[in-house]
């Protein structure tokens, strides 16, 4: 066996399926490598450039976030929060900056409503109980 099938998920999208020979991530103790063959395994990745050596000997470095890898006799399965090829990888990073801002309005104003809703409630409440006196 010369190589092994790759699948890469980000929870929006499948990032990259194709036949590699080697793949190289971070790991929280340090890195470790995926070749042909490797004993099956989970493992945890972490926040780093990664390597993808692909079938025809192509070489591409990308980056991952938080996530984890399974290794099957047959193919591997990269899952990581964030995924960019170097080359994209400002465009990717600006992007995921929006979208957290975005995020992060839209819970401060779900907060604000949920306050507001619960102040609604109360007030109800209060005119329930005055009006059943």
């Amino acid at each position: 066996m010369n190589t092994f099938h790759l699948i890469m998920l980000r929870p929006d999208k499948q990032f990259y399926e194709g036949e590699a020979t080697a793949l190289s991530v971070a790991e929280p103790t340090g890195r470790i490598s995926v070749l042909p063959g490797h004993v099956p395994m989970f493992f945890n990745i972490t926040t780093d450039m990664a390597r993808l050596r692909e079938a025809d000997g192509t070489e591409k470095t990308f980056a991952t976030g938080e996530g984890m890898v399974a290794v099957y006799r047959d193919k591997v399965v990269l899952q990581s929060d964030f995924l960019a090829w170097e080359e994209k990888l400002d465009e990717a990073i600006r992007r995921r900056e929006t979208a957290m801002a975005q995020e992060k309005e839209r819970r401060r104003q779900s907060f604000r409503e949920y306050r507001l809703n619960k102040m609604e409630m109360a007030k109800t409440f209060i005119n329930l109980e005055k009006g059943s006196k």
